[in-house]
């Protein structure tokens, strides 16, 4: 099977280098093996989407020379590539889930779960829907939305058994199944979620290697059930440490800027960066002017720093790979510890 990698960013916001970080691995692992890399827009969050986001994020990959085979402006043979304009195939996942019974129409009110959700806190206990409001026919639908009732589709999760993941980074990682939720898949107006959309359309895509931030891996087991038992082969799975805070090991974030400017060297490199911005006379928003946004290091006259060797040599000779394809091991070498978080 070629090697096929996706980066799907969600236009909420600007782009994050943490995010650049992920899609650098993408990109080298594809141009690395001669395979496609592949921009997808994953904006079914309408309520978050900011429709400003996304150029700034496609300007983002072209200064850093991230090119891409597939994806927005460019087209290809898996489009369209904005999940918006796929809510035909996520329908379809969907009654083909409900029809072999690895999902159920659930008619609960949010304050019904949250009561049973808060016995199991006051007993000391794992929370584990009771599945009292699912629906297994026509018939039991058709008396609960006599209720005043409105459905959901959750996903039907087995509650014994372990799931095992040979992760590219993290090596064996294991999942008791019976900690996981009967997760929502579609929301009552008949809108997928993020977890049912992103594997149909890895499917569809023929993504091999799904290469991203280790805070998807809590997802992965409930992706892998949507795969199985929608019979798709599944990709190989990465998972990669985030990039760290000034002077700390938790997750950078784009929201924290004025703590982070407690830090010497993180106050020197925003100081530096609005000196430049004064002497282009360029505007410095607040929401915009951050050294954790891409947005904010890309001056006219400014090129990205040098990519590292490998992506280097890659950008040289796309045609020769890097690293074979037993390197895996080697390639995920320098991905296994968080980036510092030094300025």
């Amino acid at each position: 099977m070629p090697v096929r990698t996706r980066f799907a960013p969600s236009p909420t916001g600007f782009l994050h280098i943490g995010g650049v970080r992920t899609a650098l691995f993408n990109w080298l692992y594809a141009r690395g093996r001669g395979g496609q890399f592949i921009l997808r827009v994953d904006d079914t969050d309408q309520q978050r989407n900011v429709e400003a986001a996304l150029e700034p994020i496609l300007n983002g990959f072209r200064w850093l020379g991230l090119d891409w085979d597939e994806g927005p402006e460019v087209g290809g043979p898996h489009g369209p590539y904005y999940q918006s304009g796929r809510s035909e195939k996520y329908q379809a996942a969907v009654e083909a889930l409900l029809s072999s019974g690895h999902a159920y129409r659930d008619f609960a009110k949010t304050e019904e779960i949250q009561t049973e959700r808060e016995q199991a806190q006051q007993a000391k206990e794992q929370f584990t829907y009771s599945r009292r409001w699912m629906a297994e026919t026509d018939e039991q639908a058709a008396q609960f939305e006599a209720e005043g009732r409105q459905a959901v589709v959750r996903l039907k999760m087995p509650r014994e058994g372990e799931l095992l993941i040979k992760d590219l980074v993290r090596g064996e990682v294991r999942f008791q199944w019976a900690r996981e939720q009967d997760h929502v898949i579609q929301r009552a107006d008949g809108s997928c979620l993020y977890h049912l959309a992103t594997v149909v359309d890895d499917h569809d895509m023929q993504i091999s290697h799904v290469i991203r931030a280790e805070e998807h891996l809590p997802n992965t087991p409930r992706q892998i059930f949507i795969a199985q038992s929608l019979g798709y082969p599944l990709p190989e799975f990465a998972h990669l440490p985030y990039v760290a805070e000034p002077g700390s090991k938790n997750k950078l974030s784009k929201r924290k800027l004025e703590k982070y400017l407690k830090n010497r060297d993180f106050a020197q490199l925003k100081k530096h960066g609005e000196t430049i911005a004064e002497r282009l006379q360029m505007p410095t928003e607040a929401d915009t002017f951050n050294p954790v946004i891409v947005e904010a290091n890309r001056f006219p006259s400014r090129r990205p720093a040098k990519l590292p060797a490998a992506a280097r040599l890659v950008a040289r000779r796309p045609d020769r790979g890097v690293f074979s394809r037993g390197d895996d091991r080697a390639f995920f070498a320098g991905a296994s510890q968080p980036i510092a978080g030094k300025f």
